[in-house]
């Protein structure tokens, strides 16, 4: 089995991924920033909406490239990451916050994970559904 990225596989993982990961993090970001003590409930809502958008994203990598699931679901989650962290980066930058690099390393493993399990759900109903039923 040849381990190889799927290109069309990532980028419609990494799309599907962004299409909810972006606004949750717009929403986290404004309900984790608005500087009072208490911090709203709903930002663990929005917090577990990303963890869904990289899941579905490696899910969506992860049943296209059957190949080489895990990669292009691990690939389509940690491409998702770089387009929003790297917004996420230059916005902190220019309001003249601190940047993590520990914490972008981390997360970016993190959305890693998250696409490499999508991937095995993708991969898995993929399958399914190309298997004759007996």
């Amino acid at each position: 089995m040849p381990e190889s990225l799927n290109r069309s596989a990532v980028l419609i993982g990494a799309v599907s991924c962004l299409v909810i990961a972006v606004p949750a993090a717009v929403v986290t970001s404004v309900l984790a920033d608005d500087g009072s003590t208490d911090q709203s409930n709903w930002v663990f809502l929005a917090l577990l909406a990303i963890v869904v958008a990289y899941l579905l994203g490696g899910a969506q990598a992860g049943a296209r490239a059957l190949d080489a699931p895990f990669l292009n679901g691990a690939a389509a989650g940690f491409a998702a990451f770089a387009v929003v962290q790297t917004v996420g980066v230059v916005l902190r930058l220019v309001r003249g916050d601190d940047v993590s690099l520990v914490g972008i390393v981390f997360n970016g493993l993190l959305a890693a994970s998250f696409g490499t399990v999508g991937a095995w759900f993708g991969a898995r109903r993929a399958a399914r559904s190309t298997t004759p039923v007996r």
